[in-house]
């Protein structure tokens, strides 16, 4: 890669939230206000226990949202906790969710967050309280 440069990011998950046909919008839109940056939504089909419902055998085809969002481990816990509240999640039926680590990610970053990102931070002076005078009043 001459000339070329990859940045690899660490201490990342993704989160993967997988809900109702058309919940998807307010799961995402929980997940950015605690913080997040950004989301790909796919569209599923999902099996399992509710394709022996149907009436008479007919299976139900169940159309489903895959929402996953890559967040820092700083974000994780408060991003998760969102998504699963605004999916309902806590209800049966609704849909499950899971976090992975990654090991790596690669994408372009900005040259001015590079540079920010290298700089060690600075330190705000710490103040000293007074010191008290000790001894007899006058």
């Amino acid at each position: 890669m001459a000339g070329r440069q990859m940045t690899y990011l660490t201490d990342a998950l993704m989160i993967t939230c997988i809900v109702q046909a058309s919940q998807a919008e307010k799961v995402v839109k929980a997940a950015q206000d605690v913080g997040a940056q950004g989301a790909t939504v796919t569209y599923a089909r999902g099996t399992g226990i509710r394709e022996r419902m149907g009436l008479m055998g007919v299976a139900i085809d169940e159309q489903k949202e895959m929402i996953r969002i890559i967040v820092s481990q700083e974000q994780a816990d408060r991003v998760f906790e969102a998504m699963y509240l605004a999916g309902d999640l806590d209800k049966p039926g609704m849909g499950i969710m899971f976090m992975n680590d990654l090991d790596r990610i690669a994408t372009y970053i900005p040259d001015e967050i590079m540079a920010a990102a290298k700089k060690p931070a600075k330190k705000k002076p710490v103040k000293k309280p007074a010191a008290k005078k000790s001894g007899a009043k006058k």
